[in-house]
């Protein structure tokens, strides 16, 4: 908008200056010297006074150029930074999900890795249950003649045993 508003500002400064060279250096200054003859020194003061605003408007015109570059230039510079954030918005929405994903799948690994501790125990549990269920059974086998106490060590399994 700002650009548009300064071109049509150009624009009409252009117009204007066109029309006031136009009109007030050819029209009156000929009209002025067919009356009159050669220029009187008014003239001549409204000649230059014309060609200073002349000049003025002409650095003002230069100076809204100048401006109306920058402002193009920021413009090209700003639409590349939003198609940048809407990569980096994409990105980032791909990573949120992403990271969903994984949170997802390290719960099930936590679950499925404490149901595996907790079958790792039974069987850890069973497996206790046995040894000790066998080292009685061997302690029967063997005392089961004489009656005398017969300790086993834990760990120690006789040959007989194997």
């Amino acid at each position: 908008e700002t650009i548009q508003a300064l071109n049509s500002q150009l624009k009409s400064f252009q117009d204007r200056m066109k029309r006031v060279e136009e009109s007030l250096l050819r029209t009156d200054y000929k009209k002025h010297i067919q009356e009159h003859g050669s220029p009187s020194p008014f003239w001549e003061q409204e000649l230059e006074s014309l060609h200073f605003v002349i000049e003025m408007k002409n650095e003002h015109i230069h100076g809204l150029d100048k401006k109306l570059l920058h402002l193009e230039t920021v413009e090209e510079r700003n639409l590349l930074l939003e198609e940048k954030v809407k990569t980096l918005q994409q990105e980032n929405e791909d990573l949120q999900v992403r990271t969903q994903n994984h949170l997802v799948m390290a719960r099930q690994l936590s679950e499925e890795l404490q149901a595996a501790r907790g079958e790792l125990e039974k069987e850890a549990q069973l497996r206790d249950q046995a040894r000790r269920e066998k080292e009685e059974l061997l302690y029967r086998v063997l005392n089961a003649g004489d009656g005398s106490p017969f300790p086993m060590a834990a760990g120690e399994v006789p040959l007989i045993a194997t």
